[in-house]
């Protein structure tokens, strides 16, 4: 039989399925979001990422995951053309998207028209032989965490043998449909369970769904502002195009596949932002799959996301 649990944390609703006999891991995967979101989080001043923002110009000695969640951006950067880009903090605090949530903007400043000429490789350096790092401009994680605390929590499974499970941060996904232990004789035997279905929800109806996916031993993001949206008629939202450092508006929603959370998060941000044409370019040069919908309803699927739509 298959348990689930629930929790508020990282801006969201965390839920996490897996079959009765591994319910007593549901501590340990919360405890482990739990140290995500108090390290990682920029909503929390007391945060390392917070500390870190606040001494701007220094070499600063950092973890190894720290070390890595950088080098992994700069390689999103790169990758992306651009389009991922951990350096925009200062812009969605100028917009409202701030630790107050106050969803109100702020009028433009000298240091908002400096964003418009920011090169992320340029405003972060790494020493990995001394574990430290100097910061020129503040960054966030917000357009990766969740995938990451996704494969957090899925290393921790796969490491306690579980092999089919369920794991949702506010629309990213990761699911497998694999073996369990049984404890006969010590082998692994079929769960036994149905697949994992998902539901892709409905961009302008959140109580709808457009149509449904099986997923198996990957990653599913999706990006779409409906949910978080302020200002006159919803001109401000939080998925900023990396060049403009204006709110992606002619993206309605976007659904990718990838083979880790991380991947899939990044990259979902990174083609929403880029736009409905250069966003569909982009995706065809990155490990993917998509389903892309326009603000004016036009939709692009890749030959590998294998889609059931509702009428």
């Amino acid at each position: 039989m298959i348990v689930a649990q629930r929790e508020q944390m990282l801006g969201t609703t965390i839920e996490i399925k897996v079959l009765e006999q591994n319910a007593h891991l549901f501590p340990f995967c919360f405890e482990e979001l739990r140290r995500i979101e108090k390290t990682y989080s920029r909503f929390l001043d007391n945060s390392e990422l917070s500390r870190l923002n606040r001494n701007l110009g220094l070499w600063q000695e950092v973890s190894d995951e720290f070390i890595y969640l950088l080098a992994s951006a700069l390689e999103f950067y790169k990758k992306t053309d651009g389009n991922f880009d951990i350096s925009l903090k200062s812009v969605l605090d100028n917009i409202g998207y701030d630790k107050e949530y106050s969803f109100k903007a702020k009028k433009s400043s000298r240091s908002h028209e400096a964003n418009l000429v920011s090169d992320l490789i340029k405003n972060v350096q790494i020493d990995e032989k001394n574990k430290k790092i100097l910061l020129k401009k503040e960054i966030e994680f917000g357009g990766f965490g969740k995938g990451f605390a996704l494969d957090k929590v899925r290393e921790l499974l796969e490491s306690k043998g579980v092999r089919h499970y369920y794991i949702n941060a506010g629309g990213d996904i990761f699911a497998r449909r694999g073996k369990e232990r049984t404890g006969e004789k010590g082998k692994d035997q079929e769960s036994g369970q149905d697949p994992w279905i998902i539901l892709l929800e409905h961009p302008d109806d959140e109580t709808k769904a457009i149509g449904k996916i099986e997923l198996d031993n990957c990653s599913l993001a999706g990006s779409a502002p409906n949910r978080r949206k302020w200002g006159k008629a919803g001109e401000f939202h939080h998925l900023l195009n990396a060049k403009t450092k204006k709110p992606a508006m002619d993206v309605k929603a976007i659904f990718v596949i990838a083979k880790s959370g991380i991947e899939a998060d990044a990259y979902a941000t990174a083609i929403f932002t880029a736009g409905f044409g250069k966003g569909i370019g982009l995706s065809q040069h990155l490990p993917v799959e998509v389903l892309i919908i326009s603000s004016k309803n036009k939709v692009f699927q890749s030959k590998g996301f294998k889609v059931e739509f509702f009428q």
